[in-house]
């Protein structure tokens, strides 16, 4: 064999990616990615570029508002269209879409990924499910409340406190309203669920016998309804974006949105904020629970993908703990990672009170979502006056009752949500 016909490859070991000299491991690849519309995209457009210098491999990031984003993921992947290389998970779907998904304990044990740091709680509740590993957790987010320092010296443990200061700073004739809601209805099933919880109340027990019909349940609905006496009159055709402005143009005390996805990122910013340095994250009135909802997704590769381990290599680039403390500091995003909270930067940041919140999920399965819209269009009807208390309960556990029958659990998974 003649020299010039030999090809010598050296290979090269970089940030966990293996490249050929005179050529990328995956140079010519191109993979398809889906995310909600969000900061989470616009972070994975800015990794986007880096992989594609470090791999050889392009990305198409592909985004959709929450619900488009079950819709169009669960569309493709119950057809094994296989458009997407990678999914981005809200926790609460991994019970329906796990059968379409790959199994990743291969590609960890291959790669020896660094499970361990991964925060227990979160990934229990977010990537795993049937003793299957089918998605690494990319966010941990339990829900906090917004709050304005210099208003509230603390927010208080009971929601009848929580009021009695909504009553003391309400000035309609100012143009202000103590809470900044989100009171489109799909936001209501977020803004029941923590007050329930925080009560004690449930959807069902763990054996899946529904007790949405209770106490703690109408005591919700009374406080789902409370928070709107207090918000603009305006705030029932709101979102999360204009709850968010509101509350940094100094028009409220609190804020029932989630915090990361704008008021961390723009509250100190004062260009757009006129609350700077005036602002403050804690936890809703604990009242006898502390819990509170937990947004955590995470990152899957479809049985359906061409490209697994490209999409296996970029998974790992999204959690890396570096790019997770990247994308906190430009976006505020939250890592699962335990190395992440023990970040000085993170453990000194005004979102610290994340760390200590108790957080949890609401059911896993397929029943699971389509209960979240009967609560959506129970607490909405509620809330305005549509319907009274006994309608809005019992169209709730009616429909529970059917759909659990209807699409029961697998045999032997219990309810570990509330």
């Amino acid at each position: 064999m003649k020299k010039a016909s030999l090809v010598f490859l050296v290979l090269l070991v970089a940030g966990g990616m293996i490249f050929a000299a005179g050529g990328k491991k995956f140079e010519g690849k191109k993979i398809s990615v889906l995310y909600m519309s969000s900061t989470y995209a616009d972070a994975a457009r800015d990794l986007a570029v880096k992989f594609e210098q470090q791999t050889g491999c392009k990305v198409e990031v592909v985004d959709y508002p929450y619900l488009n984003l079950y819709e169009k993921m669960g569309l493709d992947l119950s057809t094994n269209t296989g458009s997407y290389d990678v999914v981005q998970i809200a926790c609460q779907w991994d019970g329906e879409f796990e059968p379409y998904l790959e199994g990743l304990e291969p590609y960890i044990k291959r790669d020896k990924f660094d499970s361990k740091d991964i925060i227990d709680s979160v990934w229990d509740q977010s990537g795993k499910w049937n003793n299957k590993v089918m998605g690494i957790p990319m966010t941990d987010t339990p829900y906090l409340l917004s709050y304005r320092t210099d208003l509230v010296k603390k927010v208080p443990d009971t929601w009848d406190d929580f009021f009695k200061i909504c009553d003391k700073l309400l000035d309609p004739a100012k143009g202000f309203y103590p809470i900044a809601v989100p009171g489109a209805k799909e936001q209501f099933d977020c803004l029941f669920m923590i007050a329930q919880w925080s009560l004690g109340g449930s959807w069902a027990d763990k054996n899946w016998k529904v007790t949405i019909n209770s106490p703690e349940t109408r005591k919700a609905l009374e406080i789902a309804k409370k928070m709107m006496k207090y918000a603009d009159p305006a705030a029932s055709s709101w979102g999360l974006p204009e709850a968010d402005a509101a509350f940094l143009q100094g028009h409220a005390a609190f804020c029932f949105s989630w915090p990361t996805l704008g008021v961390t990122v723009n509250g100190d910013n004062p260009d757009k904020s006129s609350v700077v340095n005036k602002w403050g994250l804690a936890q809703f009135p604990k009242e006898k629970t502390g819990l509170t909802n937990l947004s955590s997704w995470d990152l899957g590769i479809p049985q359906a993908s061409k490209n697994k381990d490209a999409a296996w290599e970029w998974i790992k680039a999204y959690t890396d703990l570096k790019f997770q403390l990247d994308i906190f500091h430009k976006y505020t995003i939250l890592s699962p990672r335990k190395s992440f909270w023990a970040n000085p930067d993170i453990k000194n940041s005004k979102l610290a009170p994340h760390a200590d919140a108790k957080a949890i999920m609401w059911w896993r399965i397929p029943a699971g979502t389509m209960c979240e819209t009967f609560i959506r269009n129970a607490v909405a009807n509620y809330v305005t006056d549509q319907w009274d208390m006994e309608k809005a309960v019992s169209y709730m556990e009616e429909n529970f009752k059917k759909t659990l029958s209807d699409y029961p659990p697998s045999a032997g998974v219990l309810n570990s949500g509330r």
